[in-house]
């Protein structure tokens, strides 16, 4: 049975659009990880959200300069 289309829209309750905001960067970086690990490629994400006051880093910040910012 094929899935029904999906409409999509702004979430209009606050606290409804957060919890599913937070799902989904869950979801995101798990999949980051499965990538990171079934490849074994060198995998960063920075995610930016009005949630937060600073952003969220994959696999976490100090791994991530390290690695990839070099001077």
């Amino acid at each position: 049975m094929p899935r029904n289309k999906v409409k999509l829209a702004l979430i209009e309750n606050e606290s409804d659009r957060k919890v599913s905001y937070k799902k989904r960067e869950k979801g995101f970086f798990k999949k980051a990880h499965k990538l990171r690990t079934l490849c074994d490629a060198e995998i960063a994400a920075v995610i930016d959200s009005p949630y937060n006051n600073e952003p969220t880093v994959f696999p976490n910040y100090d791994v991530a300069i390290n690695t990839f910012v070099k001077f």
